[in-house]
């Protein structure tokens, strides 16, 4: 498969990023996969978008100083890390970004999306499935365009949702989390229920960078107690 390999900083954590042609993967690429099998079925530009993030991830692990092992796929498709390392794969379009780190003692993990912004029609369309409660008020107050609020949102509760999920093991919506502050380069979130150790009012400070045309989240939890606010401030 063609591709082209690039790397940006969010935050403090290095995102490594894949372009590639989906249309240009073979079958025989699919090998280098331990578990690629698992994608027999799979559509082609399924097929290449799962390789491409499988790839971004294995630099993302060599960055780390992790083994250059594809991270397989568990029950609930989320990507398996090779034991002390966590990370989170994103895609969109033809770009799949990829990042990683070695996992403490205590609960770790990281979360990233890529989010193209949303058209203004797809945004009013989208908005009561991803904001609840006061939330659409409250970004009324803000300076953003709504098309680049609600891309903005959604791209923040799914990285939230991708660092959580280890810990939760289960799937939770968009109703879990409210955003609570914005700023030109944070914005948090807080827990509106308990999820799995987490209770209610968790609040997690992710960063987040404008690329391209979209917006790229991140949140980093690290070694704290799983039952007290996560934020990484």
């Amino acid at each position: 498969m063609q591709t082209t390999l690039s790397t940006l900083v969010v935050g403090n954590r290095t995102l490594f990023c894949l372009r590639f042609a989906p249309e240009s993967v073979a079958e025989q690429d699919l090998l280098w996969l331990p578990h690629h099998h698992t994608l027999a079925r799979a559509v082609l530009s399924r097929k290449a978008e799962h390789l491409a993030g499988r790839i971004a991830a294995v630099h993302a692990l060599r960055h780390a100083k992790g083994p250059a092992t594809p991270p397989g796929t568990g029950a609930h498709r989320e990507p398996l890390w090779p034991q002390g390392f966590t990370g989170s794969i994103t895609h969109a379009g033809n770009l799949a970004l990829a990042v990683a780190k070695p996992s403490g003692v205590g609960f770790s993990s990281i979360g990233i999306d890529y989010q193209p912004f949303l058209g203004e029609n797809d945004a009013q369309k989208l908005a009561d499935g991803v904001l609840h409660g006061p939330e659409r008020a409250w970004l009324a107050t803000r300076s953003l365009p709504f098309y680049r609020a609600l891309s903005l949102v959604f791209s923040a509760k799914e990285s939230l949702f991708k660092a959580l999920f280890p810990a939760v093991q289960n799937w939770f919506g968009f109703e879990c989390a409210r955003i609570v502050a914005l700023t030109d380069e944070n914005l948090t979130l807080e827990l509106t229920c308990p999820l799995g150790p987490f209770p209610a009012r968790s609040s997690f400070t992710l960063r987040y960078r404008y690329f391209q045309d979209g917006v790229i989240t991140l949140v980093d939890i690290d070694d704290s107690p799983p039952a007290q606010n996560h934020a990484d401030r």
